[in-house]
């Protein structure tokens, strides 16, 4: 049986003959419908698993979720097997140190005692997640049930929708696929709206906001409703540490900062996110996850290397740029338009139904993901090694000619 199936005739059985109510509603009192709901919300989650439903030798290109084909750097691999000679024990000395580390990276105050040890999270500006979709869905359910999310369309989650009981009020992206940040500081209603959700760089377009813009904005809206900057992709900024809006935490605003280490840091499998936030918001949302319980021994001490590794964390970001470059230039050549990529992908017009080109790809042993949107189908393409990004134009050549 699917998963998807089984998830569905689970929350049957739980309801009965009653009335079925929404997947956010049964969410709340149902931690089947919860793993659902973060299930469909992981969609990059759900496109690897297409890719694996194949037989390892059909895949020549492993292009639809966005995942860091480089891997784990060789100093985190050696925390991660070092760890396992004190994986029999609880990691609260190494989630304290992980806290930390994060507070550092990012410039947050540690809560700490007069003895200046750590405190523990209750008080502190940091919540750990088992990736940054445990704490977006934890989000979304606790803001989720208070009104309407505003976003814009297309964004990572806005076809999560009223499918899932999910009030979403949307606003279509620029003509030139930016965020209307005038259209939705315009809209935003506290009576109406619980949360402003901001994906940034945006997926799937891949492009980023003026830093300066997107903070206006949080200090013009952040006061009437609380504003959600999902960082996903900030690392493969140009500035980083500009363009991202931890300062916007750190000033005491309504926001809150969702980070993950499943791209650059290739910890897609390990599992780790972390959000940025007051501490009332972290409890609020805290509510919905494990509170960083569920985190593993060995994800925690890989994470805490994989932060310092940054040698690394550059070699990345530049075979990244490379195979980024060289795809642009092929489709270029080609006739299409992409649009100007932040990210580890891409996304562009195609002249096909994005249905037919995904599958006549995934014959091709190449898997990447496909929009529609303004009237037009789109392709993403993950940005993958050199062999990889040949591999998908070499294909695309082929069934898109």
């Amino acid at each position: 049986m699917k998963r998807r199936n089984w998830f569905k005739q689970a929350g049957a059985l739980t309801l009965g003959a009653t009335a079925v109510p929404s997947l956010l509603q049964r969410a709340y009192a149902d931690p089947v419908a919860r793993e659902e709901l973060y299930f469909e919300l992981s969609h990059e989650f759900r496109a690897s698993m297409e890719a694996d439903a194949l037989p390892p030798t059909a895949i020549k290109a492993r292009l639809s979720s966005n995942e860091n084909p480089w891997g784990l750097s060789p100093k985190t691999k050696e925390a991660v097997n070092a760890s396992l000679e004190i994986a029999n024990r609880y990691g609260g000395r190494a989630q304290a140190e992980l806290y930390k580390v994060i507070a550092e990276k990012d410039g947050i105050p540690m809560p700490t005692g007069g003895d200046g040890n750590f405190r523990g999270p209750s008080n502190s500006m940091i919540k750990l997640g088992c990736g940054s979709s445990e704490l977006l869905s934890a989000s979304l359910m606790h803001f989720g049930q208070k009104g309407k999310i505003l976003l814009a369309d297309p964004c990572y989650i806005s076809g999560n929708d009223d499918r899932y009981g999910i009030g979403m009020d949307k606003v279509p992206l620029t003509k030139d696929h930016q965020y209307d940040l005038d259209a939705m500081a315009a809209k935003v209603d506290p009576a109406i709206h619980s949360l402003v959700y901001i994906c940034n760089p945006n997926n799937p377009t891949g492009n980023l906001l003026p830093a300066d813009k997107l903070r206006a904005f949080i200090d013009q809206v952040s006061p009437k409703v609380p504003v959600l900057v999902d960082e996903a992709y900030i690392d493969y900024a140009k500035d980083p540490k500009t363009d991202c809006m931890v300062d916007k935490v750190k000033e005491g605003k309504n926001v809150i900062i969702l980070r993950t280490m499943s791209k650059l840091y290739a910890f897609a499998g390990m599992r780790l996110g972390y959000a940025l936030a007051k501490p009332e918001h972290l409890a609020a949302i805290g509510k919905y996850t494990m509170n960083g319980f569920g985190l593993s021994v060995p994800t925690i001490m890989g994470a805490i290397t994989a932060f310092k590794d940054t040698d690394n964390q550059k070699m990345v970001i530049e075979k990244t740029a490379e195979s980024k470059a060289y795809t642009v230039d092929f489709l270029k050549k080609a006739g299409y338009e992409i649009i100007p990529s932040y990210a580890n992908f891409m996304l562009f017009p195609i002249k096909m139904k994005g249905q037919e080109l995904t599958a006549k790809l995934m014959t091709e042993g190449v898997a990447v993901r496909h929009w529609f949107f303004e009237g037009q189908p789109w392709c993403r393409v993950s940005i993958g090694t050199m062999e990889e990004m040949k591999a998908f134009t070499d294909a695309f050549a082929k069934v898109a000619a």
